[in-house]
């Protein structure tokens, strides 16, 4: 499902709900029928009302004119209406064109919002993860359960591929309403920095939120390390008076907001994880929160899933799920693809997981590092035309594994070996490393050099299943080139798994 710029709503929007969403018009009179279909891509008119938003790199203003010329009868902006525009057309100046036009996407899809429990998951990592955990724990208690995350969209019993992590509000609305005709009750959202930003989640009340972690990613989109936090931290905002907010604890910022919960893993808290265990199979913790105090067992190995698995547990304790429920659903939530996801080998262990922060490589390696008899061996590199900050910091982070190759991520337009060379500057001295621009020969190399009590991470891309290189979009999935490769190797002895 692609973001959706032109919606044909289920529920026309009469006058009414337009002066409860926009207040009156600016300019002329009332439309003279309902609104049945909303755009806001003048490339998708015609459409009845046109929502001209303001963004980083186009302005839709610019296209007004052409959508009344393509037949909208409305135009909705935070500009001033035009001296010249046509009597017939009717125009509201908004103080946010974004946050209307979530309002009446949600209202055009009738508000199915409003009638099934709506969670909202953000974080620097460890976001399509948290929504599995909780999704399962959510199935164990009996629910209809729908989610939209980086890789999937679950509506009803329909799951198909995503294209982002949290589409455009047209989509969600739409979305949830599809999957409260088809007998939904919940639905746990996947929602980036971007999206809160702009405000795609704009129309919504969440049930409750969370966010998973707070490190450093998109500095190209937020500018500053401390703007990027100030946007996680907003997504509390579409929270009602109460509601649970879970975030991680300590902060420097104080908050005194009513439902917050602040977590922790092995320290002090609002919801605490200690007695944590674990190896290759999995991982154990013991949980406190407010409404579940128990053990429970994890498929997933690594701190990081834990605090994750914590984070869906105090979701779900502060909504009155039980403690048999929570249990039995982390217990039973599957790996995630691309999140340390395991490929058998023949010699070694292989996995390849999403990281791609500083952070995330870091809780790779403190996941493995204590695990690993022979080497650890990391594989990564970094996107091109993304946050260039955290280049030498990836390259520090990594540091702590015993080979490093580092190799092309998704360069996009820029050049590939020099953003290697730019992680290079990162890596400690003395730490055995090796570079290679083609990813596939990475690949081929770090298996190559895999002994039996090794282990390769291919880290960065995840589950992704191309490559950005300049313009074009080049088929290549790290799980299957690595299969593919390792078939050329070992032929007829090696299962997939995770």
């Amino acid at each position: 499902m692609g973001s959706r710029r032109l919606m044909s709503l289920r529920v026309p929007l009469g006058r009414d709900t337009l002066e409860e969403i926009l207040g009156v018009p600016h300019l002329n009179r009332w439309p003279d029928r309902p609104i049945s279909s909303i755009c806001n891509d003048h490339r998708k008119m015609p459409a009845d009302l046109f929502v001209a938003v303001q963004g980083q790199r186009h302005d839709a203003t610019d296209y007004i004119r052409q959508a009344i010329q393509d037949g909208a009868r409305g135009i909705v902006c935070q500009s001033p209406p035009f001296s010249d525009v046509d009597g017939s057309v009717c125009w509201w100046q908004v103080d946010d064109a974004r946050r209307a036009l979530g309002q009446l996407a949600h209202a055009g899809a009738g508000w199915p919002g409003r009638k099934m429990r709506v969670f909202g998951i953000t974080g620097t990592n460890g976001k399509s993860t948290t929504v599995g955990y909780l999704s399962s724990i959510l199935q164990e208690a009996g629910r209809k359960v729908g989610w939209m995350t980086t890789l999937e969209h679950r509506l009803g019993d329909c799951t198909t591929r995503s294209s982002m992590t949290t589409e455009d509000p047209m989509v969600i609305a739409d979305s949830l309403a599809q999957h409260l005709a088809a007998g939904g009750t919940d639905m746990v959202l996947e929602v980036s920095s971007h999206a809160i930003d702009q405000q795609r989640i704009g129309g919504l009340s969440l049930t409750a939120a969370a966010i998973t972690s707070l490190g450093r990613d998109h500095l190209d989109y937020h500018e500053t390390i401390e703007q990027y936090h100030q946007t996680k931290q907003r997504l509390g905002d579409w929270c009602p008076a109460g509601a649970a907010f879970v975030r991680p604890h300590p902060q420097q910022d104080a908050s005194d907001r009513a439902g917050e919960i602040r977590f922790q893993v092995d320290g002090f808290a609002d919801a605490v994880a200690d007695r944590i265990d674990g190896g290759f199979e999995g991982s154990s913790a013991r949980f406190q929160t407010d409404g579940f105090t128990g053990e429970v067992k994890l498929r997933q190995l690594g701190r990081h899933n834990v605090s994750n698995a914590l984070v869906a547990s105090a979701i779900a304790a502060a909504n009155q799920i039980s403690a048999t429920h929570i249990v039995a659903g982390i217990d039973k939530a599957t790996a995630v693809a691309g999140r340390l996801q395991s490929i058998e080998s023949p010699v070694g262990r292989i996995y390849i997981d999403f990281a791609h922060t500083p952070d995330a490589i870091d809780a790779v390696i403190s996941t493995l590092r204590p695990l690993v008899r022979g080497r650890l061996i990391l594989l990564f590199g970094c996107g091109g035309e993304r946050d260039q900050g955290k280049r030498q910091q990836m390259g520090w982070c990594a540091s702590r594994a015993d080979h490093l190759i580092v190799t092309s991520d998704n360069p996009r337009g820029e050049d590939p070996q020099q953003i290697i060379d730019q992680v290079l500057t990162g890596v400690s001295a003395g730490v055995d490393f090796s570079a290679e621009v083609d990813r596939r020969l990475a690949i081929d190399t770090a298996l190559k050099m895999l002994k039996p009590d090794d282990v390769l991470v291919i880290a960065g891309k995840g589950h992704e299943d191309t490559q950005q290189i300049g313009d074009r979009f080049v088929p290549f999935d790290d799980h299957r080139v690595t299969c593919e490769l390792l078939e050329q190797h070992f032929p007829f002895s090696r299962e997939v798994t995770g």
